[in-house]
């Protein structure tokens, strides 16, 4: 049965109750009262008969509609289950059903708001005193305008102190069937408007440009708030190359409003963080930008990186003709999982015991998209009995913030556990939660490029020495920081002008991270000169007496920070020279030059400690404080999962292996 069949069929039922108010008296005739008091008079009822009519028949015709849907096989169970937990809010989504179950021409937007409405549980509007607070003092701004503060309003939605204290108002109890009409009217005509929009799959614009909410901000017709500039849609009937083609459109556009951000001192002061250099609030914004634009559009994000600490989030412009697998922003930090933020609702975990299962994998919001961006494989890992028998579901977890972080969630089938589409090249660790406490119950393993899982077990009968200078990898800039100071020149003097200098080196040595050289002199001086022939930056100087012990000299303010002790507080040298004062001539045996740096090498009196990873966990191979720019492992079992730990400061640490002598971070 067709749309206008179904038309009929209602009206069958709606032409006959509209001739009964043709039928029956006004309350206004002359009628008689009844002489039972405990009877109302029959004008009264018919008053009120009259009255509710109206609402009656639009009940009935409700029922009918969903009736008729029940009876062609195509009962809708979400949106039943939305309209329940409604409660008394149902009613207001019913009017948004009904109101475009009237037009056969209106069977998209129908449609529409079924998607709305069935996908409707849990989303919400965070509410309480301190968003609230935060709130009313972004309203109350005068400076920023409407886009600033709306995107802010999504983006404290996000924030931890904020969701930790507030309480969910639920959409489907309270959306109005008011606002969501106006929503759905203002989406269709843009989308039967704008020449990027022709023939795009209905399905995307259900999901990337029709819903209504970002996060859990406060809902408004931000629709009707933001337009296209007319100019920028003018001009765009000119560019045949970029008007018909979505990704490119973007970047046509402007919006009529002009966009003021908040001035910086007023976020610190309302949030205490600089929120505009945070990936989770400009993808915010660039994806309200988008949405605002009418173009399909979501969050994509790496929940956890899993070569490096941190997170990364930004917006996809979701395309209907072409494929774009890069991940802005994220250079060469890889991946084991990117998800995406939804509005529809995705399948539930279930689990038929207590287990702890973390909220990251029960929200219904976010889809699995590594496949989009990455060459993934599925992973099938062995479980042991007891595990089988105590748990429904397992996980893979990354090394991030110095912790394992479940990244993936598995089924316990029989006696292994699938996880699908997992990123190569990466190192994870099966795991399970035992009374809430995530617990290794495999070996951390390698999954290679070719897709194989080389589980890294230890060889206790087999130990090997370790000579370790870094806790995390090095890249490019560090290796060229260090090999422009190999041409360091080193002069002495006993005069502070340095009239007729002594030159003791015209180069340093260089070993993987920073550069040494002996100085061979029987001669003390006073003065020591240290220049370059190239502009170059260096962190720490250091300089040793014949007996071999460091001393410290004074020089300018400007260069103190060569001598500070800190590996991570630079200096930029140009073309000119510094001048070290020992206050008395000394005879140096030995100058150590530390390039600029990360600040994750090994350094003097910090105090460290390797682990290895066996099957129950991280096993201590002792804590040690380093007297030089390297420490010194021994009876280190071969083949295990490794990582160094700095008690003393930092917090980028990389996990390690060792084939042949040579060390691979991941």
């Amino acid at each position: 049965m067709n749309f206008a069949s179904l038309q009929g069929y209602i009206m069958t039922f709606f032409v006959p109750l509209q001739g009964i108010t043709t039928i029956i008296p006004s309350h206004k005739s002359s009628l008689q009262p009844t002489s039972n008091p405990n009877i109302p008079p029959l004008s009264l009822i018919l008053f009120i008969f009259e009255k509710n009519t109206q609402q009656v028949m639009k009940r009935i015709i409700y029922i009918i509609f969903c009736t008729f849907l029940i009876s062609c096989g195509q009962y809708n169970a979400e949106l039943e289950n939305a309209l329940k937990l409604a409660g008394e809010n149902r009613g207001e989504l019913e009017k948004v059903l009904y109101h475009y179950s009237q037009n056969p021409s209106d069977s998209l937007k129908l449609q529409a708001a079924t998607f709305l409405i069935e996908n409707m549980p849990e989303h919400y509007t965070l509410e309480g005193s301190l968003i609230n607070a935060c709130r009313e003092r972004i309203d109350a701004d005068t400076t920023a305008s409407y886009f600033a503060k709306k995107t802010l309003d999504i983006s404290l939605s996000h924030m931890d102190q904020f969701r930790h204290t507030a309480n969910k108002k639920e959409d489907v109890q309270n959306i109005k069937a008011d606002f969501l009409i106006r929503h759905i009217d203002r989406s269709f005509e843009n989308l039967n408007s704008y020449s990027w929009l022709e023939d795009i799959p209905f399905d995307l614009f259900l999901e990337y440009i029709l819903p209504y909410r970002f996060a859990n901000e406060r809902p408004d017709l931000w629709i009707d708030s933001l337009h296209i500039s007319p100019k920028k849609l003018q001009e765009l009937l000119f560019r045949d190359d970029v008007k018909y083609t979505i990704t490119r459109t973007e970047y046509a556009l402007e919006f009529s409003e002009t966009k003021i951000y908040f001035q910086s001192n007023f976020i610190n002061e309302l949030l205490h963080q600089d929120i505009y250099r945070d990936c989770k609030h400009l993808s915010t914004q660039r994806n309200f930008k988008s949405r605002a634009f009418s173009l399909p559009s979501a969050i994509d994000f790496i929940p956890h990186y899993a070569n490096r600490n941190g997170y990364h989030y930004w917006n996809k412009i979701i395309s209907p003709e072409s494929k774009n697998s890069e991940i802005s922003g994220a250079l060469e930090h890889k991946t084991a999982k990117v998800y995406r933020k939804t509005y529809s609702r995705h399948p539930l975990i279930k689990t038929e015991t207590t287990e702890y299962i973390p909220e990251f994998f029960k929200n219904p919001f976010l889809l699995d998209v590594s496949n989009e961006y990455l060459q993934t494989t599925d992973v099938s890992i062995h479980v042991p009995k007891y595990l089988k028998n105590s748990s429904d579901y397992a996980y893979l977890c990354v090394f991030n913030n110095l912790k394992w972080t479940p990244i993936a969630i598995g089924y316990i089938a029989h006696a292994s556990v699938k996880f699908n589409d997992m990123g190569k090249n990466l190192v994870y660790l099966p795991a399970y939660y035992h009374d809430r406490k995530l617990t290794s119950f495999n070996y951390p393993f390698i999954l290679s490029l070719k897709g194989e899982v080389k589980h890294l077990v230890p060889d206790t009968n087999n130990r090997q020495k370790l000579i370790l200078t870094r806790k995390y990898p090095s890249n490019g800039n560090l290796y060229s920081y260090n090999i422009m100071l190999s041409n360091l020149i080193l002069e002495a003097s006993n005069q502070p002008s340095f009239q007729h200098p002594d030159t003791i080196l015209r180069s340093v040595s260089q070993t993987p991270t920073y550069c040494e050289e002996k100085i061979n002199t029987s001669k003390k001086y006073r003065y020591w000169r240290i220049s370059h022939p190239h502009p170059l930056s260096f962190a720490e100087l250091y300089f040793f007496d014949s007996q071999g012990k460091l001393i410290q000299g004074q020089s300018d303010s400007i260069f103190q920070a060569v001598f500070d002790g800190d590996p991570l507080s630079n200096i930029y040298q140009g073309k000119e020279s510094f001048s070290v004062d020992f206050s008395k001539p000394v005879n140096l045996s030995k100058i150590i030059c530390l390039p600029r740096s990360d600040g994750n090498g090994i350094y003097p009196d910090n105090e460290y400690e390797l682990f290895y990873h066996d099957l129950k966990g991280w096993k201590s191979l002792g804590r040690q404080t380093a007297t030089g720019f390297e420490i010194e492992y021994d009876n280190v079992p071969q083949g295990a999962l490794y990582w160094l730990h700095n008690h003393t400061t930092g917090i980028e640490e990389r996990i390690f292996t060792v084939t042949n002598g040579i060390i691979r971070f991941w």
